[in-house]
């Protein structure tokens, strides 16, 4: 059946969705999209609001044979698609496997809260509010994803002592490997005919895979959507360029330093004595560098 056959007056949509009204827009536009699929050729499309793009490309997605990443502008509309139009996919009778895929940030990850907590029960590390909430959420929680802990403010101090990051990321040598919800995110991702994510998630595969053989943080995919294609272009500009920051360079040594301590590296006084000096030259070289650069508009940049 074609794509356009579910959206039509009368047809599937109408009869799961009361009130619908089949709109020829939306129909040329899946017309479109499903022909694009076909051919493997570019689509370019345009589309007031009202339009029903969302479904003009994921029936067309569903129906097709290829594995699609559907690339949005904001966390939010992919979570929309997910809790929206899916289940009106599943209503029609499609039956696509479907994740959604976001940055590392957004996920808990398993060995620095135990690193964190440890470090809270021995004294070495200052307790921040709501850790109590993140270990008793962990246990119950299928995604890692701090959406999913509506009582933790976005801003909460305690998230940067347990987030994951690429610099947090150790592989399978991490005794919570099989557990890493970020691990299981993407073995649900490598199963998934449609991945939902974002267009700075897009950029982040991109620049993986140039930069490193055989990296990413997508599975390979046949197809790409982007939905508010016209934020692309800023996510792109922003994400290829090369950024530091003293907030970065301050949670490496944090995390240097909680490593260490969690493994028993610090046996020996007078090595704990050494690699904390290794680890202040770093801060201090950091807050030289920044002091001595130039800032234009809040923002530091290098002089020509």
């Amino acid at each position: 059946m074609p794509a356009r056959d579910l959206l039509a007056e009368g047809g599937p949509l109408a009869q799961v969705l009361p009130g619908y009204e089949a709109r020829p827009e939306q129909l040329a536009m899946t017309d479109a999209v499903e022909a694009a699929l076909e051919s493997g050729t570019g689509l370019l499309v345009e589309a007031g609001t009202g339009t029903g793009k969302s479904l003009a490309y994921l029936i067309p997605a569903a129906t097709s044979s290829l594995r699609v990443v559907v690339s949005t502008a904001t966390k939010a509309l992919g979570e929309q698609l997910i809790e929206k139009d899916i289940p009106t996919l599943r209503r029609l009778g499609l039956h696509p496997d479907v994740t959604l895929v976001k940055g590392l940030s957004n996920y808990v990850c398993r060995r620095r809260l135990e690193e964190y907590r440890q470090g809270v029960a021995s004294g070495t590390m200052a307790p921040e509010h709501g850790l109590d909430r993140i270990l008793d959420w962990v246990e119950d929680t299928r995604t890692g994803d701090r959406a999913d802990l509506a009582t933790l403010a976005e801003d909460a101090p305690v998230w940067r002592e347990v987030v994951s990051s690429s610099d947090t990321r150790i592989g399978p040598k991490c005794r919570f490997y099989d557990q890493c919800f970020v691990t299981r995110m993407r073995r649900a991702a490598e199963a998934a005919q449609i991945i939902v994510t974002n267009h700075h998630m897009f950029c982040a595969d991109l620049a993986l895979r140039g930069g490193f053989t055989g990296a990413q943080a997508l599975p390979d995919y046949d197809a790409v959507v982007f939905d508010e294609a016209h934020a692309l272009e800023d996510v792109a500009t922003e994400f290829f360029g090369v950024r530091i920051t003293r907030a970065r360079v301050e949670t490496l040594v944090r995390d240097a330093d909680r490593a260490l301590r969690s493994c028993g590296f610090f046996v020996d006084p007078s090595r704990e004595r050494s690699v904390q000096r290794s680890l202040n030259h770093m801060s201090a070289g950091a807050l030289r560098l920044f002091a001595a650069l130039p800032r234009a508009q809040g923002r530091v940049t290098l002089a020509p």
